[in-house]
């Protein structure tokens, strides 16, 4: 077994402020890209909008905020909800009063078609 401490950079791409990204996996073999990060966004943070690489999971596992899509309409998310982005998809996501996520990222859609999460 290894005990690890994940080194926390802010995120401040894409116009994004108020945010903390802590990496907390990142595989670069058979399936190059496959990231799994823990996102903080302060209150009033913002990651600002920009299109995805990969399927993106993001999943509020504390707090509350939004999330947008294509075209731009906030939609409110809370601990236990999460929103996937297919390839390619602009989004944008931020909070008022703070929130943490988890985010995945990969090539293949992490959530099997049916079982998505609200």
């Amino acid at each position: 077994m290894e005990l690890l401490t994940p080194s926390a950079r802010s995120l401040v791409a894409y116009g994004s402020g108020g945010v903390e990204l802590l990496r907390a996996a990142l595989v670069r073999g058979p399936e190059d890209g496959f990231a799994v990060d823990v996102v903080r966004v302060a209150p009033g943070g913002v990651i600002g909008r920009h299109p995805t690489r990969w399927w993106l999971l993001y999943l509020v596992v504390e707090g509350a905020g939004w999330v947008s899509g294509p075209p731009g309409e906030r939609r409110p998310l809370r601990a236990g909800e999460a929103a996937l982005w297919a390839p390619g998809e602009e989004h944008a996501s931020g909070s008022a009063d703070g929130l943490v996520a988890v985010v995945v990222q990969c090539r293949t859609r992490p959530v099997p078609a049916g079982e998505e999460t609200p």
